[in-house]
């Protein structure tokens, strides 16, 4: 149903807890491919160490090639009714997936959703970005930045 796509790059820091919070979704039919985009330090290994124990986990590993390539990489190979985005140094709350697949079958005229993020960690607080959720807030926010948080995002894969 899913095709979760997140690439790597140096990540180890935060690649454990990241990869643990997919895997711990309470939503569990999904693909979930990795792109080690030639990490020099330990994110291979933890990858791997994952993938040994998960059979949805999809590894490419190569050269890097940046963000973009790996992402549209991850998205050509990918099976899965809907792309889920993640990011490697980013948390996914367990009922993430469930939230929005439940969200976009119930609401088939729309492409893709997102979610409000907390930003944590080696702030000095921890706070909630807020973004809008309307089709009219999108398209006036899109002037002038993102209208959402990139490893929240669930698009229709057609």
């Amino acid at each position: 149903m899913i095709s979760v796509v997140m690439p790597v790059y140096d990540a180890e820091k935060y690649l454990d807890e990241a990869i643990q919070s997919i895997l711990n979704q309470t939503y569990k039919d999904f693909e979930f491919i990795i792109i080690n985009d030639g990490s020099t330090d330990k994110s291979l290994e933890i990858i791997e160490k994952y993938k040994r124990q998960d059979k949805r986990i999809v590894l490419i590993t190569r050269e890097n090639k940046g963000l973009v390539a790996s992402l549209n990489e991850g998205i050509r190979i990918s099976k899965g009714e809907y792309i889920a985005r993640m990011d490697a140094d980013d948390i996914s709350l367990p009922g993430r997936f469930e939230a929005q697949v439940k969200f976009m079958k119930a609401n088939p005229e729309i492409g893709m959703c997102g979610t409000w993020i907390e930003v944590f960690g080696d702030v000095d607080n921890n706070y909630v970005l807020k973004y809008p959720a309307t089709d009219e807030l999108l398209k006036l926010r899109l002037l002038f930045s993102v209208p959402f948080a990139h490893p929240s995002i669930m698009i229709k894969q057609k």
